[in-house]
């Protein structure tokens, strides 16, 4: 059994050889949606693992979820995510690792991309400066919002054109009609018929960059 600080889904009857997804959270935290996007991974034959990284705590206001998001231990987090994707990669026992964030949890698994942890990411409305963006050489899949409170459309930009330039593999999405957190369906700002035609792109990446060759 996983332990408590963490959601694991697995197809079937998988073997060692299977390929993984890890699995990170925007700032509201585990929340059914995440629970539901594991499960929906692990039906497409991939293995889903996300740490919860606020210990159970969770929000659906963004201003609570500002508050945890502020209240993280960086090298807690950090320690978490290395364990978790450790405890992902002894699950497949061997098989390529793929990484999918929304937002907050966006930025941590792209971040984790400069370092080499993934063969293929897939990430919500989240993107790094150019400089990092030049150290990630994995396939690149990008869902933006066409309207995004945080971010200008220009930071995404030069995320994408850093990406390219680099030689790196990137497709990039922007759904209109969408404000950030479009594709989290326990909050308000939840655009259905978007998030799941994004979804369905998603599960297709994946799949395609990390089963080919697991």
């Amino acid at each position: 059994m996983p332990p408590d600080d963490l959601y694991l889904a697995e197809p079937p009857g998988h073997t060692a050889g299977a390929a993984g997804v890890l699995v990170l959270h925007d700032w509201y935290g585990l929340l059914p949606h995440v629970r539901s996007a594991c499960d929906e991974l692990a039906a497409a034959g991939l293995v889903a693992l996300a740490p919860d990284l606020y210990d159970g705590r969770t929000a659906t206001d963004p201003e609570q979820a500002e508050a945890l998001m502020k209240g993280m231990d960086s090298a807690k987090v950090g320690a978490r995510l290395e364990a978790a994707t450790a405890d992902l990669r002894e699950r497949i026992g061997g098989g390529r690792v793929g990484g999918l964030g929304y937002s907050m949890g966006g930025f941590r698994v792209l971040l984790q991309a400069t370092a080499g942890a993934f063969d293929a990411v897939a990430v919500y409305y989240a993107a790094l400066d150019e400089e990092d963006a030049a150290r990630i050489h994995c396939p690149v899949l990008l869902h933006l919002a066409e309207v995004d409170e945080f971010d200008p459309p220009e930071f995404f930009e030069g995320f994408i054109a850093a990406l390219e330039a680099g030689g790196t593999d990137v497709q990039s999405h922007t759904w209109p009609g969408t404000e950030h957190s479009f594709a989290n369906r326990d909050v308000p700002l939840y655009a259905p018929r978007q998030a799941d035609e994004a979804w369905s792109i998603t599960v297709e990446f994946l799949r395609d960059h990390l089963r080919a060759a697991a």
